[in-house]
């Protein structure tokens, strides 16, 4: 919802090109990743270890990394086309997404493998 807002006032706001990378984050990631990892979670069966609830801390704490990243991207993002120098946030907001996406394949992969 937050990509469709941005993604309509963009051209209307003055330097609205300079938030383009925010707008393609927040769409990519913020919608299309979380919807492809959400099925991917739904489709492939639990595990017996998965069942006593082993792999579910596993999972919400990769939820909260990659959100955690997004927004401290998107606030970068925002804040750079202000003029400000946040690479270092943009650094912590990559690693946090990058540990998101390896916690994903962790918690995936023994649903994957059985199959």
């Amino acid at each position: 919802m937050l990509a469709l807002v941005c993604g309509t006032l963009l051209p209307v706001l003055p330097g609205g090109n300079l938030l383009w990378p925010t707008y393609v984050h927040l769409l990519v990631l913020g919608w299309l990743t979380q919807l492809i990892f959400g099925v991917a979670y739904w489709m492939f069966p639990r595990r017996p270890a998965e069942a006593s609830g082993q792999a579910g801390g596993m999972a919400w704490a990769t939820y909260w990394l990659f959100n955690a990243g997004l927004v401290l991207r998107v606030l970068a993002e925002s804040c750079r086309a202000a003029g400000s120098r946040t690479d270092g946030a943009l650094v912590v907001a990559a690693i946090f997404q990058l540990l998101a996406g390896w916690g994903f394949v962790l918690v995936i992969w023994p649903r994957v493998r059985g199959r």
